[in-house]
């Protein structure tokens, strides 16, 4: 399946009014949130929520998903910062957005040029993904986070009083 390419970040924050950040908060909370409720409680008309909601996903800005704990399921949840060399940062991740156990991909800056989140369902596993990775080329160092317990994990609330979620003005 090819991946749509998401629109610029500054494309997308264009798009992005008060009526859509609530209807981000509100899905937030239930992402099941049937669009009738949501209309209701934002004050708009249901075609309006599907409307935005239909935007939102085609720019790349909302995706629903269903998250769950891994660690309430016996599952290793790892983190992993990768240092790269001999090849684009950029080139790295997208090799390692294909792997299966990979949940997350993010170029970062600083010391470490990749972020990772990966879910494995055992140790086992953990030490085939960590194999994995080592042996792509480009790959030149990975710390490992084992994660022991998880106290908030993927939320969008940053959008309620975050710098730079405001609509552009140019």
């Amino acid at each position: 399946m090819k991946r749509k390419k998401a629109p610029r970040r500054k494309e997308v924050a264009s798009l992005i009014d008060e009526v859509d950040r609530n209807i981000v908060r509100a899905l937030t909370r239930d992402g099941r949130t049937p669009y009738t409720t949501l209309a209701r409680e934002l004050g708009v008309s249901e075609a309006t929520v599907r409307q935005r909601v239909s935007r939102l996903q085609d720019s790349g800005a909302l995706r629903i998903v269903a998250l769950c704990n891994p660690l309430t399921l016996g599952h290793q949840s790892v983190r992993l910062m990768i240092r790269v060399r001999d090849l684009t940062p950029r080139a790295v991740a997208k090799s390692l957005a294909d792997m299966p156990m990979i949940n997350h991909v993010a170029l970062c800056a600083g010391s470490q040029d990749i972020f990772l989140e990966g879910t494995c369902r055992d140790q086992a596993q953990l030490v085939q993904l960590l194999d994995e990775i080592r042996m792509l080329p480009g790959v030149s160092r990975v710390q490992v986070l084992l994660l022991l317990e998880l106290f908030k994990d993927y939320s969008w609330n940053g959008l309620n009083s975050a710098v730079g979620q405001a609509v552009a003005d140019d």
